[in-house]
């Protein structure tokens, strides 16, 4: 949800910019950084 909330506000996010939206989202699974590359995948659609 707040990956969406995320490009719906920046439809082009930086790194920076994906970190500080997810701050305060916790995975237990420790997967930040495929988090983070399906936001950018996300974001080029």
């Amino acid at each position: 949800m707040s990956a969406t909330a995320l490009l719906k506000t920046n439809p082009n996010p930086t790194d920076e910019d994906i970190d500080n939206y997810m701050s305060g989202n916790i995975c237990r699974c420790g997967t930040y950084l495929r988090i983070k590359e399906a936001i950018k995948a996300a974001a080029q659609k």
